[in-house]
């Protein structure tokens, strides 16, 4: 609330002026104040909003290091071949779904981050043109031993395939459009969990 003081005092004495220079008779001063005042709301919520998209879009988004940036060239040549600002903006949309999510594995103790990352990217880029939507509480459970190509559901978990599969998938592809066209189930079927979200 603070940091709204500075702009929500002059608001409100502007507001406050308006009815007591039209009782005083000065129509022409309080017209000015009046466009005055709408000029000073709408730079405000212009700014609050920005702000708000910011911080929300920022807060809780995993950040990306020097290691996952060579490791995601590594896995996809789609990702290599994107610019800077393509790579930021997908960057910041996959941190932000891998800080919504859960994840467990089914056959070992501790979580891999490269798996993490190859997940993340393999969603993101089925619904690239997309807005984000967010996928908060969701559970997305790694099984090694799941080679059907095909996403699962147990227990109202998303138990995806071997994380090797996805890893292979995108490295087959080199554009973003031959991946979105390709006729393997498990695009269509994240595609479709991430739309109904």
């Amino acid at each position: 609330m603070k940091r709204f003081l500075a702009l929500l005092i002059p608001i409100v004495l502007l507001l406050i002026a308006i009815p007591f220079l039209l009782d005083r008779g000065m129509i022409v001063p309080a017209k000015v104040v009046g466009v005055i005042l709408i000029l000073l709301t709408t730079i405000s919520l212009r700014i609050w909003l920005r702000r708000a998209l910011k911080e929300k879009l920022s807060l809780d988004a995993v950040k990306f290091n020097v290691n996952h940036r060579y490791y995601l060239n590594e896995v996809s040549p789609i990702y290599r071949k994107m610019s800077k600002a393509e790579k930021k903006g997908l960057e910041k949309r996959m941190g932000k779904l891998l800080s919504d999510l859960q994840f467990d594995d089914t056959t070992r103790e501790e979580l891999n981050v490269e798996e993490m990352l190859a997940y993340a990217l393999f969603q993101i880029l089925t619904v690239y043109h997309d807005s984000y939507r967010s996928l908060k509480g969701m559970m997305i459970v790694f099984d090694q031993t799941n080679n059907t190509g095909e996403l699962k559901i147990s227990e109202g978990k998303y138990v995806l395939l071997n994380p090797v599969l996805l890893e292979s998938i995108l490295k087959e592809h080199q554009t973003l459009e031959s991946f979105n066209r390709s006729n393997t189930p498990i695009i269509g079927q994240l595609r479709e969990v991430y739309l109904k979200s």
